[in-house]
């Protein structure tokens, strides 16, 4: 028996829903069911079959439609009812109402019973539960696995709890010996009053050793030296100082103030007759780590994001730019900035300040307010002013300072990479401290390349550093590494190049001058350009 198709059709021939199971193409299914009908009306006989010089179709009502399997004619008729009774029962246990509304709701499940029933033309011994359970693809094995999944993720929760626990546990043990340390907590073993129990009824070290006490001593603040900044940052403009009284600080940051240690007092008997001396804390100073502002303040900060391909093409680039005032004296507050802003034709778009004339700004590129009797705030606080967006298409370097391409070659177990890289015609500025990331974490590394250098190891990856990269010069990272080429990438590229003649953006600050009467007024101006997404993937 070899069943070529079968199909649900109305009464008129119009086929709902055909699965072909054998080399048919739609146009031949489709004159076979036109041709049904026809046959139909000439089957004068009770059997429900009807054949012509090619098929024959075994069929069956179904409500006011016909499941219909078409068949060669040398098959068996007996199977092919068989076979037509095992359709039309699972089309009745996947249907509510056998109609066509339903039938296309359920044509995936329908479709997916037929190919359990027939395959390759012939039919499968399968039952009815069977095929069901088959449609449900439901697997006691899967339903171990997210047991065991489940199982997992509350025991990890539990440990993160018991974790926890024990970390506050720790923090509090951590301030109560820091509490009897300084002499002050009443947990310490040497500030016992004059009730407290003699020692001398039992055996200890202290009846042969001299006891020891312990008298905080004022000590001078002196300041630390000040950690260097990680690698890959730059000037960070407008960031609020940090404060360094937190005396419960993670222990891996380094701390401004020196700490006062505790001086060791040697004496043969406990002094009780000493009050506690009051130890006045030093005064941490706080640091402001924002730049000087003499008055006027203009800040010009750009931000990178790209996509370069290892063979050097680029998928996608972005800018980001937002300048920032900051005024310190009243007296300058009536002011206005005057910009050259050009970056409209390669594709860049300005946005003011809500209060700033855009009208002004968009005719003369003046940064002003609205109202020319108010002024501007003089908190000595950054005020983003100015922002602009570019987006580079494919292949466009013009919003890409340094290009990359990267060749990799295998050398037995390791990988040979050589990183190429210049800056491109339209930035045309040196850059400095360019940090580069390859995101495997080994110190099976050898570099081969004399002007860079490895300066961490650590899980995210090894960094390189490349001091720095002349407009017109080809610079070149070589090395070996123990890796295969699909976890070596994505590449990250970051740097910080402060003070560019510059921006990407195409906007430069003219001058600043009154409302009243256009006069110059002096001011400080810094810009940075820095990565916020560079990649090489």
């Amino acid at each position: 028996m070899v069943v070529l198709a079968a199909s649900i059709i109305t009464r008129s021939g119009k086929a709902i829903l055909s699965r072909q199971f054998r080399d048919l193409t739609k146009n031949r299914v489709t004159e076979l069911l036109a041709n049904f009908p026809s046959l139909l009306s000439d089957n004068n006989t009770q059997h429900t079959t009807v054949e012509d010089e090619h098929v024959r179709y075994v069929y069956q009502p179904l409500d006011e439609l016909y499941i219909i399997l078409i068949t060669n004619r040398q098959s068996n008729i007996l199977q092919d009812i068989d076979t037509l009774n095992t359709f039309a029962e699972t089309i009745n246990s996947l249907l509510r109402v056998v109609n066509e509304q339903e039938i296309f709701e359920n044509a995936f499940e329908i479709l997916s019973a037929f190919d359990e029933i027939i395959t390759l033309g012939y039919k499968e011994n399968v039952s009815l539960l069977q095929i069901k359970t088959f449609l449900e693809m439901d697997s006691h094995e899967e339903k171990i696995q997210e047991i065991i999944e489940r199982n997992k993720e509350l025991e990890a929760t539990e440990e993160r709890k018991r974790r926890a626990i024990e970390i506050k546990q720790k923090e509090l043990n951590r301030l109560n010996n820091i509490g009897s340390v300084s002499g002050f907590g009443g947990n310490s073993p040497y500030g016992a009053g004059p009730s407290s129990p003699s020692f001398g009824n039992y055996p200890s070290q202290t009846q042969t050793q001299p006891q020891q006490s312990y008298a905080p001593t004022p000590v001078e603040p002196t300041i630390s030296k000040a950690r260097t900044a990680p690698k890959g940052r730059g000037l960070q403009l407008g960031k609020k100082p940090k404060s360094t009284t937190n005396s419960n600080q993670d222990q891996s940051s380094e701390p401004l103030i020196a700490t006062p240690e505790p001086r060791i007092v040697s004496s043969t008997t406990p002094s009780y007759h000493d009050s506690p001396r009051q130890v006045q804390s030093p005064i941490p100073q706080e640091q402001d780590d924002r730049p000087e502002n003499n008055g006027i303040l203009i800040t010009l900060e750009e931000k990178i994001t790209a996509e370069i391909t290892r063979e050097g093409s680029i998928q996608s680039s972005e800018l980001k730019g937002v300048l920032q005032l900051r005024i310190n004296d009243s007296e300058l507050a009536h002011s206005k900035i005057l910009l050259q802003a050009d970056g409209a034709s390669d594709g860049v778009q300005y946005k003011t300040h809500p209060n700033v004339d855009r009208a002004l700004f968009a005719k003369e590129s003046i940064i002003g307010l609205k109202d020319p009797a108010k002024p501007f705030p003089s908190n000595d606080q950054n005020l983003g002013v100015l922002r602009w967006r570019g987006v580079g298409k494919s292949d466009e370097n013009k919003f890409i300072p340094i290009q990359f391409s990267t060749w990799v070659s295998e050398n037995g177990s390791l990988l040979d990479v050589t990183l190429e890289f210049e800056v491109t015609e339209t930035y045309n500025e040196e850059v400095n401290k360019i940090t580069i990331l390859v995101p495997v974490a080994t110190e099976n590394v050898e570099l081969k390349s004399d002007n860079a250098s490895i300066i961490e190891i650590s899980e995210e990856g090894i960094f390189f550093e490349i001091e720095k990269l002349s407009p017109g010069e080809n610079g070149v990272l070589e090395f070996s590494i123990e890796a295969n080429e699909d976890i070596l990438f994505p590449i990250e590229v970051s740097f910080v190049n402060e003070n560019p003649v510059n921006s990407l953006g195409k906007v430069k600050v003219l001058d600043v001058v009154k409302v009243e009467d256009d006069e110059s007024l002096s001011f400080d101006q810094l810009s940075e350009l820095s990565t916020e997404g560079y990649f090489i993937v």
